[in-house]
């Protein structure tokens, strides 16, 4: 049963997601980060089963369309050579960035390389 709460901000949450809200900021100040990236994946994938269907079948499209699928470069061009390591759906991005700003958790090249390494379903090119 989900038993819903309605939050000061005229939001209607359920007691679920509050609960998930006070675990990720519990873990937050106890643990790594990739402990609660973690769980915001697990929480994504069950909440938007369909989102990760999209992901799946985008990732295969995406792979069938590269130059070179090992390092997952582009075919634009010898002039603009790119590379497409990974796709990252924009409302787990959201919920990462909803508990870590920019100067908490810097999503650089390492934090995606370990992201894919990580999440493989998210990979698009064979390697890093």
């Amino acid at each position: 049963m989900n038993r819903i709460l309605i939050a000061e901000n005229g939001k209607i949450r359920t007691y679920e997601d509050v609960e998930l809200a006070e675990d990720i900021i519990d873990t937050k100040n106890k643990k790594d980060p990739w402990v609660v990236i973690d769980k915001l994946v697990n929480t994504w994938a069950k909440k938007a089963a369909d989102d990760v269907k999209a992901v799946e079948i985008n990732i295969g499209q995406y792979r069938e369309s590269l130059k070179d699928k090992t390092y997952g470069q582009t075919p634009l061009g010898k002039d603009q050579e790119r590379r497409f390591k990974l796709s990252f759906p924009y409302a787990l991005m959201m919920m990462i960035r909803s508990v870590y700003k920019p100067d908490d958790l810097k999503m650089d090249d390492a934090f995606f390389d370990k992201f894919a390494e990580r999440y493989p379903l998210f990979k698009v090119a064979e390697k890093n």
